[in-house]
């Protein structure tokens, strides 16, 4: 059947009528062109915007991961820009019934979005981010408003008016859109430079979720406003008021209480059921619903579930992965399409682009200024304050929506929301290139001396950083620092860091506990471990110093908080306690500190053959620790942190020197062999008469060396080892072929192994 479309004007609208003639087609065989028809059409559009954007991401991979670029990219060569130049591409690709199924196919997916990134973000992060976050993100409402607004009159004024066909009204409005900023985007691309837990990152994260807050209360108080001073009908804005709380109660009151009965019906460990799902995005679309019956935005329904959405898993983290496949792969080819449609370059002139940008200019101006100058204020080095001004004029796909929304609304025209769209492409792309050069030039750390427990002088105090992931790790952690505890002299200074992994789209933190656990309240499991480290310092009072930590940070990145901590405390020392079945992201944060640490590496692989010092007299305790010196800067390590734990009491210090069948050194390097030796000598003269056991063993192959350790290792509590060792040497030869764990070394892997079935606690070094 032939379609048939007429145009009619009624009361100054003009409305197109068509001819219904289905959504699907009987094919080509039976004389139809399925393009003719909305569902073909729908999947080529959205095959077509996939291969662009694919293609744009494989042309910019050499570059970094610029999704956004690539998306809106694929959009404007879709759009009447480019390929869109050919009339009949776009009477055939984007007739009037297409556009409108695009254009709400594109509402859907901004609305799942909104649900799906704000349901994710832990409100009560808000409660922890400080006192300079909190100003930052008071002024970055109020700074860049008003500056933005001085700037449009300005322009308006004084440089040649607005851009051609703006009128000042819009010209103003773009001003106030320019302003805001999304926590989301910045959470993203955060997320992909693996900087969420950096000090920059997590203060722009603060900053920006207290600047949300405000922009949505501001947003709120502003549609009341209208709704109070525009309506003829009072009662009828009263109305309108009353609905939109009623709202809001519901969605608090009616619809959290359902989600949290789902989550508590689903056992740990399980995904949601797909009867759960279906019923959460039911509730999304009611208070979409809603909120189109009650004046605001349909997008403010799913923010407001979001936010009332339970954070733990299965819910918060646990709907993303459900319907990030749906929304990232079928829905976003949609909203790409409509954003692109909507863009015509062919309508600027470049005193237009200079007009634009020089407003848009002004507005991120302002905001680096309104986040720099109470850094600055609060001691914030220059370079990191800045680059957080960089980091919050970073924009994406939630601004773009937001212009969208704005032209759908006709607060702006075709021109400006090209301009705008066209703005935060090429300025993001160059922000985040910026960002992430500036912050790898900034994190190349140079410690101003050695930071290692063989260049620490024996009268100053050590200074050690235990880092651990689960409450049961506190035991042996203690346990090392009873060991590391000095009778006389200096006390040990302890950082205590217990590492959490990041929920997706959480506020990644780094808190330090300075306060002490009320009795009167009832202690979370952080509280807990920061409880138990308190009190092992009041029994220690004059030998052990303690300050504790929490580090809230991505699997991926989680080394950084580590880092930070140790470069900032001066330690000489990192401790990580681990399980001896390491998972993968485990061996990667292993392999992050060796490579990037800026002191001394130890990897403590706890058996449970150490007691609980906190119960157990210490003059009754004989612990026997072995110390395994076959050469190399990480061996002399081990040996100078041995020889400090010897001077704890309760400590029989055992040192195995390896040498090859002649009784020489193995190692080839005969600067290292004299290192060893000067090492070696001095120790022995030191303590020749402390209670410990020198002995020289000669090994000539790696089986040899197996089976000593097989007939000793259980004889002992603790084995002590070095990580790195000259290459090729012939006693570890073929170890490493066999090894489970390099992140270890050869000996450490092999005192783990299955082969040699020991159950001693395993300690290895890296200088």
């Amino acid at each position: 059947m032939e379609n048939i479309t007429k145009t009619y004007n009624y009361g100054g609208v003009d409305w197109i009528c068509e001819t219904w003639i289905g959504a699907s087609s009987m094919g080509i065989a039976h004389g139809e062109n399925p393009i003719k028809f909305a569902l073909p059409l729908l999947l080529l559009q959205i095959s077509v915007v996939s291969l662009f954007s694919m293609f744009f991401q494989f042309l910019l991979r050499p570059f970094g991961k610029f999704a956004f670029l690539a998306q809106i990219l694929a959009g404007i060569c879709l759009g009447p820009s480019i390929i869109g130049r050919n009339k009949q591409y776009m009477s055939t690709f984007f007739y009037t019934r297409s556009i409108y199924i695009i254009e709400s196919f594109e509402a859907i997916c901004f609305l799942f979005i909104c649900y799906v990134t704000t349901c994710q973000i832990d409100t009560h992060m808000i409660k922890r981010v400080g006192r300079l976050a909190f100003i930052n993100g008071i002024v970055l409402f109020l700074i860049p408003f008003l500056w933005g607004q001085f700037t449009a009159i300005l322009i308006s004024k004084r440089l040649g008016g607005s851009p051609a066909g703006v009128p000042p009204a819009e010209f103003h409005h773009v001003a106030i859109v320019q302003s805001t900023m999304f926590f989301q985007v910045v959470y993203g691309v955060l997320s992909n430079l693996k900087m969420l837990n950096t000090e920059p990152g997590r203060l722009a994260l603060a900053s920006m979720m207290v600047h949300d807050c405000l922009s949505w209360c501001f947003f709120m108080l502003n549609i009341a406003l209208k709704h109070n001073t525009h309506s003829a009908d009072k009662n009828h804005a009263y109305f309108l008021s009353a609905a939109q709380m009623l709202m809001i109660v519901v969605i608090v009151y009616v619809f959290r209480p359902i989600m949290v009965w789902m989550m508590k019906r689903t056992p740990v460990g399980h995904s949601l059921k797909a009867s759960y799902l279906t019923v959460i995005c039911v509730l999304l679309f009611i208070s979409s619903l809603w909120s189109e019956f009650v004046g605001l935005p349909y997008f403010f329904g799913a923010v407001a579930l979001g936010l009332a959405t339970p954070k733990r898993p299965p819910l918060g983290t646990g709907l993303s992965e459900k319907m990030g496949c749906f929304i990232w792969y079928f829905l976003m080819p949609c909203y790409i399409i409509g954003i692109g449609y909507n863009m015509d370059l062919s309508l600027f002139s470049l005193g237009d682009l200079i007009r634009y940008e020089i407003l848009f200019g002004m507005v991120r101006f302002a905001k680096v200024v309104a986040v720099a100058l109470p850094s600055l204020y609060y001691n914030v080095p220059l370079w990191h304050a800045i680059l957080v001004g960089f980091i919050v004029n970073i924009q994406g796909i939630y601004d773009v929506q937001i212009y969208k929304q704005n032209f759908n609304y006709r607060k702006i025209s075709k021109k400006t929301f090209g301009a705008m769209v066209m703005s935060a492409m090429i300025n993001s792309t160059i922000l985040i290139v910026v960002v992430k050069k500036v912050y790898q030039t900034m994190s190349k750390r140079n410690p101003y001396k050695r930071r290692t427990v063989q260049h620490c002088r024996i009268e100053a105090p050590l200074r050690i950083l235990t880092c651990f992931r689960q409450r049961e790790a506190v035991r042996p952690v203690l346990d090392l620092v009873e060991l590391s505890r000095p009778v006389i002299g200096s006390p040990l200074s302890v950082f205590a860091l217990n590492l959490e992994e990041l929920n997706k789209h959480s506020l990644p933190l780094l808190i330090h506990h300075t306060q002490e656990i009320s009795p009167f309240v009832v202690p979370s499991p952080r509280d807990q471990i920061v409880k138990a480290f308190h009190n092992y310092e009041k029994s220690n009072p004059e030998t052990v110093l303690i300050e504790c930590f929490t580090a809230v940070a991505p699997r991926k990145t989680m080394h950084e908080d580590v880092c930070t901590i140790a470069f900032d405390q001066e330690t000489d020392l990192v401790v990580l306690t681990l399980d001896a079945g390491m998972e993968s992201w485990e061996r990667l944060l292993c392999r992050n500190l060796l490579q990037t640490c800026p002191c001394s590496v130890a990897l403590f692989i706890d058996r449970g053959r150490l007691p609980d010092f906190r119960f157990v007299p210490i003059k009754k305790l004989c612990i026997t620790i072995c110390a395994v010196f076959l050469g190399g800067p990480d061996d002399r390590e081990m040996l100078a942190y041995a020889t400090r734990l010897a001077n704890h009491p309760s400590v029989e210090l055992h040192v195995f020197r390896l040498l090859d069948h002649n009784g020489a050194s193995p190692l080839r390097d005969m600067v290292e062999r004299n290192n060893d030796m000067r090492v070696i000598n001095m120790f022995r003269k030191e303590n020749s008469e402390n209670n410990i056991i020198f002995r020289e063993v000669r090994i000539e192959e790696a089986v040899e060396l197996m089976e000593l350790l097989r007939k000793e290792g259980d004889d002992f509590d603790v084995m002590m080892v070095g990580i790195r060792h000259e290459e090729n040497l012939l006693m570890l030869e073929g170890l490493s072929e066999w090894s489970n764990m390099k992140e270890l070394g050869e000996l450490g892997d092999l005192l783990i192994s299955k082969d040699l079935q020991l159950s001693v606690s395993v300690l290895a070094l890296h200088q």
